[in-house]
């Protein structure tokens, strides 16, 4: 396909979206009111500042409100009201019943227990990390029930920043440590609303969910009107309303302030969701007005109008992958205003790197009357070419575009009756005139930003909000700030200085670090559970040092617990030429990889300096520490001209005819640079004694030391070998040495003639430490922090 957008005038009516098609709930939905009650209860703890005196946290209200609404008629209201300076009810898990409606009266709380026993699914499941996080029963729930809900003027509050009774930790930073570890937290939720039918939602705050404050599941009338979301930024998966699998929907003047999505609409094989309408709100915090991740169900007919959006991570999207995808269309957002936001407008079906049939497909999306007025991200992605996003852009305006970045590819793109200025261009992205467009006019935006809205009549409890994390975390399953390292590399300022934590799986990418101070870790200890892979030759890419799957040239870069692999021999042959297969380059000073696995055959790791002058004084040399470190490959596999040094590292070597551990590119002699290996163990594949060499002198002046090294019985007698026999003769002024080697194919007694043997005075000054000292006294053995858990 073609790389370049190109743009097609077309008539109006042969290319428009049917967008004429019922875009919004089907009901006819008002402002509610309130019943009238059964009966008031009165409230009997007071909490000062928010804070529950420590003698009442097991004094609970739960079995006088559940009976209170098993024994109210229909139609009517159970109403909580405060008594004086006692305004909370304290409560563990309830359930509602059809025609009852729950009433927090103004300057009411309805506060979570923070004892974790009372909402297990099974003895000891809630409050605790586990492999998958569903042990928790919600708060409230609402089963198989109709016309009922949840009203008033006062508050919800989950207490999710505070500490766990029993435990030393809230519920929020047991979420923070689950996406540290690559685990699932434990945790309730506030809402669960399931197989219902009109359930309504009025003016009622809610707070501090330690997991999602309102979701519906297989419902069909659902009203969200007047409804408060007050849950810190950095409280993690604390999303506001999320309609999943759900008909008939309405959320409307409404104000959100979360930690993860505002709104997310999502579906599953149970159903869709369809015939939504998310009318007159205000977003600030959060991930914005998402659909997905799951759309396996389909998503349809949802209009978004007069949406404000201010200070979100995210603005409008639509994200979803092929192992949970499905058909999203008919989707409307006009009068949208966005403001300080990453990333304003996602489209995309790449979410994750996961694989499948259930594919997302987007179309029939149209964007009418949006103004963003501040720079940001913009993706526009369809599957492939042939799935490609269907989308129309009319009077849809970004400011700041020359410092914003747009994504686009596979993608067809209608501008409407009213040209904007954001056309997004990219690989096989097609732009179709509407006839007869005009240029169209940004919308006014200023005074729609306004801060959350005062609410003196819902109580807030005392929590402590999570610290903001700097880290930037990255997950394939999507769980993590970012599903790819390169996008967590690309948001990373040019001045560097960031933590990137890697979750365990699969990353098939290409990585560029050239930003100084980058730490790259993953916090699982097995490096060979999170592996970035790929398949990049020197014959297809322009040569060796152009076939890396990760390239690093800055300087102070830091890798842990990590495998970079380059498995091009997985699908080709092992050619004499075109083969060269890097798994890491790396040319920058002072870096440090610490339990790293690098898996290749030829060429698996270059350890280079920038270029010399031809009299080798201008030499900028890169130093670099390999320790705790698993190479694998045949042939030159560790080489380059950096100052390196291999602490207890294991160097391994697959099979091959013939095979080289190391090619030293020293070229002049005033050239600092060279390889040292100290407590190493040389190890082979079965079948390869006596085939191969320590090394052999890729430049004249290669220098190469080993140490205290275990050397098995692959390693040649000679220990060393010619570049070209014959043709070179490097190794006269190659400078190629050992002290205390050990194990079969330790034998100086037969080494080739130009080789070295250290004694111990001699073997001090390459060790490590001091070979990688130089005129700063870099200490490379002192590691960086790992991240924290809190």
């Amino acid at each position: 396909m073609r790389s370049v957008a190109f743009r097609l005038l077309v008539v109006a009516a042969a290319l428009a979206f049917a967008l004429t098609l019922p875009a919004q709930d089907t009901r006819a939905v008002t402002e509610p009111h309130i019943p009238a009650a059964c009966v008031t209860l009165k409230a009997r703890i007071a909490a000062v500042n928010g804070v529950i005196p420590a003698q009442e946290e097991r004094s609970l209200d739960t079995a006088r409100i559940q009976d209170a609404i098993n024994r109210c008629t229909p139609g009517k209201t159970v109403v909580l009201h405060s008594d004086g300076a006692k305004n909370v009810f304290l409560i563990g898990p309830i359930d509602l019943r059809s025609g009852v409606t729950l009433v927090v009266a103004a300057h009411t709380a309805l506060v979570a227990s923070r004892d974790p026993r009372l909402y297990d699914l099974k003895p000891g499941s809630c409050g605790i990390l586990a492999a998958r996080g569903h042990g928790c029963k919600p708060l409230i729930t609402a089963e198989n029930v109709e016309n009922s809900g949840i009203m008033g003027a006062g508050s919800i509050d989950g207490r999710g920043g505070a500490t766990m009774l029993g435990q030393n930790v809230t519920w929020w930073q047991l979420a923070h440590a689950a996406k540290v570890k690559d685990q699932y937290q434990s945790v309730f939720s506030l809402i669960s609303i399931v197989r219902a039918t009109n359930f309504t939602m009025y003016n009622v705050t809610l707070r501090n969910s330690p997991n999602y404050h309102v979701a519906t599941f297989l419902t069909n009338g659902f009203t969200a009107w007047g409804v408060k979301i007050m849950t810190p930024a950095t409280a993690r998966n604390t999303d506001g309303i999320d309609p999943r699998s759900s008909r008939n929907v309405t959320i409307e003047h409404c104000s959100i302030h979360a930690g993860d999505d505002d709104v997310a609409v999502s579906s599953n094989q149970g159903g869709p969701s369809s015939h939504i309408s998310i009318l007159h709100n205000h977003f600030y915090s959060g991930h914005g007005m998402s659909i997905g991740s799951g759309t396996s169900g389909g998503v349809d007919h949802m209009l978004v109008d007069d949406l404000t959006i201010d200070g979100a991570s995210n603005g409008i999207r639509v994200k979803s992958d092929p192992s949970r995808g499905g058909l999203v269309q008919h989707l409307v957002y006009r009068n949208v205003c966005i403001r300080n936001v990453t990333n304003p407008l996602v489209f995309t079906p790449h979410y994750t790197n996961f694989t499948g049939s259930s594919l997302p497909l987007y179309r029939d999306i149209s964007l009418q009357n949006i103004h963003i007025l501040t720079p940001g991200t913009y993706t526009f992605m369809g599957l492939d070419p042939e799935h490609k996003l269907q989308i129309s852009l009319d009077n849809v305006f970004a400011d700041g575009l020359q410092q914003s970045r747009i994504i686009a590819k596979d993608a067809v793109i209608t501008i409407g009756k009213q040209r904007g200025n954001l056309e997004p261009t990219g690989d096989d992205v097609s732009i179709a005139q509407t006839d007869g467009s005009t240029a169209g006019t940004p919308m006014a935006c200023t005074a729609r930003f306004v801060p959350f809205p005062a609410d003196t009549t819902a109580p807030a409890m005392a929590v402590k909000a999570p610290p903001v994390d700097l880290t930037y975390y990255v997950a394939a399953d999507g769980t993590g700030d970012y599903y790819s390292v390169q996008q967590a590399i690309d948001a990373i300022p040019a001045s560097g200085h960031a933590v990137i934590s890697v979750a365990p799986g699969t990353y098939r990418e290409v990585l560029t670090i050239n930003k100084p101070y980058i730490q790259l870790r993953s916090a699982n200890p097995d490096a060979s559970k999170t592996v970035i892979v790929n398949d990049r030759s020197a014959g297809a890419n322009g040569g060796t040092l152009h076939s890396a799957t990760v390239n690093v040239t800055a300087d102070n870069f830091f890798a842990e617990n990590i495998t970079f692999e380059n498995d091009f021999n997985r699908t080709h042959p092992q050619l004499p030429t075109g083969s060269q297969a890097l798994a890491l380059l790396v040319k920058g000073d002072r870096d440090v990889f610490h339990h790293v696995r690098l898996l290749g055959n030829q060429d698996t790791l270059y350890a280079g300096s920038p270029n010399c002058s031809p009299d080798g004084q201008n030499c900028k040399v890169a130093r670099q520490l390999f320790s705790d470190c698993y190479i694998a490959g045949n042939v030159d596999f560790i080489f380059g001209n950096g100052k390196t040094a291999f602490e207890n590292c294991e160097i391994h070597s697959t099979e091959h005819s013939e095979g080289f551990l190391t090619a030293q590119g020293k070229h002049y002699p005033a050239e600092d640079s060279g390889f040292v290996l100290d407590h190493c163990k040389l190890t082979a594949e079965p079948g390869l004694a006596g085939t191969v060499y320590l090394g052999r002198p890729w430049r004249p002046y290669a220098t190469v030391i080993y140490l205290n090294t275990e050397m098995g019985d692959q390693i040649n007698a000679a220990g060393w070998r010619e570049w070209h026999p014959g043709e070179t003769h490097s190794l006269d002024t190659a400078f190629f040495a050992e002290y205390n080697s050990s194990g079969p194919g330790a034998d100086p007694g037969k080494r080739e003639p130009h080789a070295h043997i250290l004694n111990a005075q001699q073997a001090k000054r390459y060790a490590p430490a001091a070979w990688l000292r130089g005129n700063d006294n870099w200490n490379p053995f002192v590691m960086p922090k790992p991240v924290s858990v809190y």
